[in-house]
């Protein structure tokens, strides 16, 4: 079974954090400073992976949907989950996760 490539997860997953935030393509869009008369467009090209966004701009909608960038490019969505669930901890769980996972992978 071939995995799906990472343009597919890239444009699966900005879908889905856009739908779990409730708002549309256009609004999106709107929020990443696209101008209107591409906005919608622009957005449905990305979700559909017909169209990839500049690394700027992935930036920028991936702080507009509240997620890491990270989460959007992971290869996998294992790590993709990870990235997820790391992001939502503080800043010193966040050091003592990598510290163990780092000591993990030592023995």
């Amino acid at each position: 079974m071939a995995l799906p490539s990472t343009n597919a997860m890239f444009s699966r997953r900005l879908k889905e954090a856009r739908l779990a935030l409730g708002i549309s393509q256009r609004e999106l869009g709107r929020r990443i400073g696209l101008s209107e008369d591409v906005v919608s467009s622009r957005v449905t090209r990305y979700e559909l992976g017909t169209s990839e966004p500049d690394f700027a701009t992935a930036a920028k909608l991936a702080k507009e949907l509240g997620v890491p960038l990270a989460y959007l490019l992971a290869d996998s969505d294992a790590l993709a989950e990870v990235i997820l669930v790391v992001a939502r901890m503080t800043a010193s769980e966040q050091r003592r996760i990598a510290a163990e996972l780092k000591a993990g992978t030592k023995r």
